[in-house]
């Protein structure tokens, strides 16, 4: 794990959840929330508005900015360790959580530093700012994968903690594995970085190897091989296509990190996708579901060699949590705010 950035005298106090994504980050949150009570963590969740949903009228998204910044200062006030789960304001959020601070450290955590899509506060000079105000004594960075560490040392920002991904204890299916028999998925809304040529020519290989190959997620297009069910996905549904998957593909041309990738490791499922280093880290350097190329014919057989490794992705789903527990909690106690009558000191 990277050294931290900073490293101030170790205080008290819990340790407090800001979510301005209730239902994407659900399970991220309760991941986390799960984890830090584990490693014997005070944790509770920080009252944040949602900005999932917001109004079409200049009037309406000024009153939602101007909620969200009330509710900085108000968590700014509790007196401990408050964890951003997604920057609203994309590269901009240090600076707005930068004068609202009483006695709490806060950390940020920066999940697409450069995202596939148009986002708020993403410019250069949005970036430049956030690095700025990101170097000040109060204020952390997390990152989940090494890519997205580089990436924001790349823009000239402090290093950032590398810190991983919360992830549940696995719940293993209930049934064996079933080589060559069931269902590959690709799950999750459509994004722009999918690797739609990869999968086009993936498709009617697979099914020559006896498997049903499933796309299912809002916005994706028509895939040639491959059946699509286009339709937003809730919580116990994402789980349930998982959940009965025999593997579950990460075709992405580029990422920093899958949130899918880390529900199917939860539930026992095994993954097959790029030899990205935040697979690796999930799932082990040597884990025969990661490959190196864009060969089809390379996939399909990553695709047979998970199959029957229920008890090898067991193994690395509980060195993961492990790692998470451990991981979290030295992060917050080294970064930990300094006690009430030692500020300024």
């Amino acid at each position: 794990m990277n050294p931290l950035p900073h490293n101030p005298t170790p205080g008290s106090g819990p340790v407090w959840l800001y979510n301005p994504l209730p239902e994407a980050l659900h399970h991220y949150e309760a991941a986390l929330l799960d984890v830090l009570t584990a490693a014997g963590v005070s944790a509770r969740s920080a009252e944040a508005p949602s900005v999932e949903v917001q109004s079409a009228s200049g009037w309406g998204r000024a009153k939602a900015a101007l909620a969200e910044l009330a509710a900085h200062a108000r968590a700014g006030r509790e007196n401990g360790h408050l964890v951003v789960l997604w920057p609203t304001y994309g590269l901009l959020e240090p600076v707005l959580w930068w004068p609202v601070w009483r006695e709490s450290t806060v950390s940020v955590v920066v999940h697409d530093p450069s995202p596939l899509r148009r986002q708020l506060g993403m410019g250069r000079i949005a970036a430049a700012l956030g690095g700025r105000a990101a170097r000040s004594s109060h204020l952390r960075v997390i990152a989940h994968s090494e890519v997205a560490a580089q990436r924001l040392r790349a823009m000239g920002w402090p290093e950032p903690a590398l810190v991983p991904h919360p992830l549940f204890r696995v719940r293993p299916r209930a049934r064996p594995d079933t080589p060559g028999q069931g269902t590959v998925l690709v799950c999750g809304q459509f994004k722009p970085a999918r690797n739609l040529a990869l999968l086009t020519q993936l498709g009617p290989l697979l099914a020559a190897g006896g498997y049903r190959a499933l796309i299912a997620g809002r916005g994706w297009p028509s895939v040639p091989g491959w059946e699509v069910i286009d339709g937003f996905l809730s919580e116990a549904e994402l789980d349930e296509r998982i959940g009965q998957a025999d593997a579950v593909l990460i075709p992405y041309a580029r990422f920093y990190q899958s949130g899918i990738a880390v529900r199917a490791v939860e539930l026992g499922v095994p993954v097959v996708g790029p030899d990205h280093p935040f697979l690796a880290e999930l799932l082990g350097l040597a884990w025969p579901g990661l490959v190196g190329t864009d060969d089809p014919a390379d996939w399909v057989d990553a695709v047979d060699a998970v199959a029957g490794q229920s008890e090898r992705l067991a193994k690395a789903a509980a060195d993961g949590r492990e790692r998470c527990e451990r991981g979290w909690a030295e992060y917050l106690t080294q970064s930990a705010p300094t006690p009430a009558g030692q500020q300024g000191r």
